[in-house]
């Protein structure tokens, strides 16, 4: 299969998994989208507002982010590629980004964890 910016980042069982562990985090309806740009701009529709359209926007990037770098390390490194590791990694950076950009209201990694108070 040709490795085209869709395909790894959508159409890929793998990914899939990915964005449905996500959509079940951060209580939101699944994420489906047909092209990279449906991917990026999914936060515009599926009808949040305010604070939680903001993180849900930098999640996904987040998760963009972690799954090219877990493609890389697969074929660049030979490492193996674990969902388990890629949502921790999606949940650890999108804490630290959240809370670096918060002006006052930093949020406890309880509460991110089971994504209240957004």
């Amino acid at each position: 299969m040709d490795e085209t910016v869709d395909h790894i980042f959508i159409s890929c069982g793998f990914t899939s998994t990915i964005w449905a562990l996500v959509s079940l985090w951060c209580k939101i309806p699944d994420i489906f989208a047909f092209s990279i740009k449906d991917l990026l701009e999914l936060h515009e529709d599926i009808g949040i507002t305010g604070r939680k359209k903001a993180v849900i926007q930098g999640i996904i990037r987040i998760g963009c982010w972690c799954i090219w770098k877990a493609r890389n390390d697969y074929k660049f490194n030979n490492k193996e590629i674990k969902v388990e590791g890629i949502m921790r990694d999606i949940k650890t950076l999108g804490f630290f980004w959240f809370n670096s950009r918060s002006k006052g209201s930093v949020v406890s990694w309880d509460d991110w964890r089971s994504f209240v108070n957004m």
